[in-house]
């Protein structure tokens, strides 16, 4: 089984714990749903989330992949993540693949609410970081959690592979397929 790392980044209240959490068991350790089956291969995801009060560089050292998420219903989450970390991301984490990520999208139906983040907004940001892919999950219902899981897997294995053949691995058609929509 390969061990991949992930270093979870976006505002406090985003999910980023929560998401955390449902990998983990109470003692820390990770559980099955921190394992991903990819061409007949397991890999285990472990999740490292961001701290801003800890040393910046050591965070980024030795991630596979940074994990930028937003709240949909926050759109000042949103706008740091440009703002803050996506500047912190290229500096300390250099070369690292990403990903953006859109949670708590099961809030977007609320009719109360008209400030949420558009789909498109997320994709864009995506686009403009140089993010790998775009996701929306939602970890109250438990949407896009195991797609999310699996595309964190194969954005690292095409960036390895990338990286061995020196080439671009976006891909703007998972965008569609990753919405569920």
């Amino acid at each position: 089984m390969t061990i991949l790392n992930v270093l979870v980044v976006g505002e406090v209240n985003t999910g980023k714990s929560t998401f955390i959490d449902i990998h983990t068991n109470d003692d820390g350790t990770y559980n099955d749903m921190s394992i991903s089956n990819v061409n007949d291969h397991e890999y285990k995801v472990k999740y490292f989330e961001f701290d801003d009060k800890e040393d910046k560089k050591k965070q980024y050292k030795d991630k596979d992949l940074i994990l930028f998420c937003f709240a949909v219903n926050n759109v000042p989450s949103y706008e740091k993540l440009d703002e803050v970390y996506v500047k912190e991301a290229k500096e300390f984490g250099k070369g690292t693949p990403m990903m953006a990520v859109g949670t708590k999208c099961d809030l977007r139906d609320d009719p109360e609410r008209d400030d949420m983040v558009s789909i498109e907004q997320g994709i864009d940001m995506a686009i403009k970081v140089g993010a790998s892919a775009y996701l929306e999950c939602s970890t109250t219902s438990n949407f896009n959690l195991d797609e999310l899981q699996d595309e964190i897997v194969k954005v690292i294995i095409l960036d390895k592979e990338a990286e061995r053949n020196k080439t671009s691995n976006f891909s703007f058609g998972i965008v569609k397929f990753l919405l569920g929509r």
